[in-house]
């Protein structure tokens, strides 16, 4: 999986792909696309990629492109690079491009049942790379990467909120239905409270100071998850019951994948400050919807936090706060190991 799947991770620009190809090693075959200048890529370098990879069958089927995110930026050797990839990338010189096509035949005998249903025989997967540029250190490849990073997050976060909207309007009647529910709920309670933009109640109990969270943020949350129509908790990270007594540290920019957390969260932390505490009214489209979670939150269940903004910070304090951090348990730890030897030694002589 590994030798096929490293390089969908960074990416370039979909380029004709007939005719021209030369014979690689297991099965794959290269074009180069020569259209840079300089010195060629040196084992041990920084390379800088953008990469698109796109299945080839009935209808071609765009499987990555690093376009929408950022380039890559990995070490070159024959460690971190597949063999096969490192013997046709090492011709490339900055501003190249190079276009990888592996036969689906070859995919399907040497994974089998990894692959995606709809890759047929007598296919083709077609990699195309576009070395952006070549760092000799990492200090150099770090600074590049966070330049990247600084141009990327806003651009990702409003894409992801895109992607969020066109699945909450494929869900509007069930979200007008929780939408109703929570309203009620509030009327019944006297409880006044703000609507966020995609329909996440928040009732303000404690105004924070500073800017308002926005992407760049990252929120650092204690809270307490509870289901509205029962009121039984489900979660918390200050009841040490449920065994993780710790702040939970959100990325705003973060709203999909491994580590993000629920729309709903994403639409009331946008109103709020830090200091801020505040409880959250959730559509069940915003949380769970009809799948739930575990045997507390049921299918289409409308969920209620109690949460407080204990800090939020750009992501830049955020990691040099962490770093200062880790230096002082570091320092810490040397001076217990120092003190541990000292008294090793004060015994030996004794």
């Amino acid at each position: 999986m590994k030798q096929f799947f490293y390089l969908a991770f960074c990416i370039l620009a979909l380029t004709a792909c007939t005719g021209g190809f030369k014979k690689g090693d297991k099965g794959l075959e290269y074009k180069l696309i020569a259209n840079g200048s300089g010195s060629k890529i040196n084992y041990g370098d920084f390379i800088q990629l953008h990469v698109k990879q796109v299945y080839s069958g009935t209808k071609d089927t765009v499987l990555y492109d690093s376009h929408e995110f950022m380039p890559r930026i990995q070490i070159f050797d024959s460690v971190n690079t597949p063999l096969e990839y490192f013997k046709v990338m090492r011709n490339l010189r900055i501003g190249d491009s190079l276009v990888i096509r592996i036969p689906s035949d070859s995919l399907i005998k040497r994974m089998g049942d990894q692959l995606p249903a709809f890759m047929k025989k007598g296919k083709f997967m077609y990699t195309h790379v576009t070395l952006k540029n070549i760092f000799k250190t990492r200090d150099q490849a770090d600074s590049a990467n966070k330049a990247e990073m600084t141009i990327m997050k806003p651009n990702l976060f409003k894409k992801q909120m895109a992607e969020i909207e066109k699945e909450l309007a494929k869900n509007k009647e069930q979200l007008a239905k929780d939408d109703k529910i929570i309203a009620d709920y509030l009327a019944k309670n006297n409880i006044k409270a703000q609507k966020g933009k995609w329909g996440t109640y928040v009732s303000i109990q404690s105004e924070g100071t500073g800017p308002t969270i926005d992407f760049n943020t990252i929120a650092t949350i204690n809270y307490t998850g509870k289901t509205l129509d029962s009121a039984i908790v489900f979660d918390s990270n200050v009841d040490p019951k449920f065994q993780h007594v710790q702040p939970y540290d959100v990325k705003i920019w973060e709203l999909m994948g491994q580590g993000s957390v629920i729309p709903g969260w994403t639409d009331a932390l946008l109103k709020l400050k830090g200091g801020s505490k505040a409880t959250l009214y959730i559509p069940s489209t915003l949380c769970y919807g009809t799948q739930g979670n575990g045997g507390l939150i049921k299918p289409n269940a409308n969920l209620v936090f109690d949460i407080e903004v204990k800090d939020a910070v750009s992501e830049e304090v955020y990691n040099a706060k962490q770093q200062k951090l880790q230096e002082e348990q570091m320092r810490k730890m040397q001076e217990q190991e120092k003190a541990r030897v000292d008294s090793i030694q004060k015994a030996t002589k004794k």
